[in-house]
């Protein structure tokens, strides 16, 4: 059992190997319990749960739970963890990795000690929504399914602003979706917050919210490509998303991934 974050996004790892679960074992009541019984040294809240299936030379396979036991979606911050894990018991941080997340594929880079790189697909769905297109929604929206449904306002960080449990609950994305409060400062860097579905508050850092908050940047500047962006946390995360001809080839998301054991 391992303590870890990414980008100060919380998380628990649990290594599957020796005596692996059922997945009827994995219930939400084990999820919250499990939690419960395994605080952080810090007292912060823990935003999820990773359970890594396999290690070898090439390959990590790990799955991830919400901490209401919501499963599925990827996680960018939980993935850059599964790939420390995974380095520091078996994989080889020389050379490409794969990384099997939730059941689907990415590649993997480690650049030192603390920084990874996860190499994501284009989205599946990129859409805009001008102000009023979206009922009940008076601001433009963009949205991202990057294997997470998120959607993007300009907006100050306020959990509590009416839009973002509209938006959260909001008809047009039946499953849910993450909301996600972005800011442009002066210096160049963008400042974000998301209010992330599953956890049903503001996290600490979102790396799917990073990466959906660069699309919604590069929609509107397709010329830029690279993006610094500042969670609460202020662990920074670095977007770079390749493009040819105007079309998304690949998307990497970089940042830390720690031990928080002590």
């Amino acid at each position: 059992m391992h303590h870890m974050s990414g980008a100060g996004n919380t998380f628990i790892l649990i290594d599957d190997r020796a005596r692996p679960l059922l997945d009827s074992e994995l219930t939400i009541e084990y999820v919250l319990e499990l939690l419960k019984q395994n605080p952080r040294p810090d007292q912060r809240p823990i935003e999820g749960l990773l359970r890594i299936r396999s290690i070898d030379s090439r390959s990590i396979n790990a799955e991830f739970y919400n901490p209401d036991g919501s499963r599925g979606m990827f996680c960018g911050n939980g993935a850059r963890c599964a790939v420390r894990y995974g380095i520091d018991n078996g994989a080889s941080a020389q050379g490409p990795l794969t990384l099997t997340f939730n059941g689907a594929q990415y590649a993997a880079r480690v650049h030192d000690d603390a920084t990874i790189s996860i190499v994501l697909p284009p989205p599946t769905q990129l859409r805009y929504f001008p102000a009023g297109l979206l009922e009940s929604i008076d601001v433009p929206v963009w949205y991202a399914n990057v294997n997470s449904d998120h959607v993007v306002i300009d907006s100050a960080h306020d959990a509590d602003n009416p839009l973002v449990a509209r938006l959260r609950h909001h008809p047009d994305f039946p499953r849910g979706t993450n909301v996600n409060m972005l800011q442009s400062g002066d210096d160049g860097l963008l400042h974000l917050a998301t209010f992330e579905r599953g956890v049903e508050t503001v996290t600490q850092a979102c790396g799917t919210g990073a990466v959906s908050a660069s699309l919604s940047m590069w929609m509107r500047t397709p010329s830029v490509h690279t993006y610094k962006i500042i969670p609460p946390s202020g662990r920074q995360l670095d977007v770079t998303i390749n493009a040819e001809g105007g079309q998304i080839t690949s998307i990497e998301l970089r940042g830390d991934a720690t031990y928080d054991n002590s």
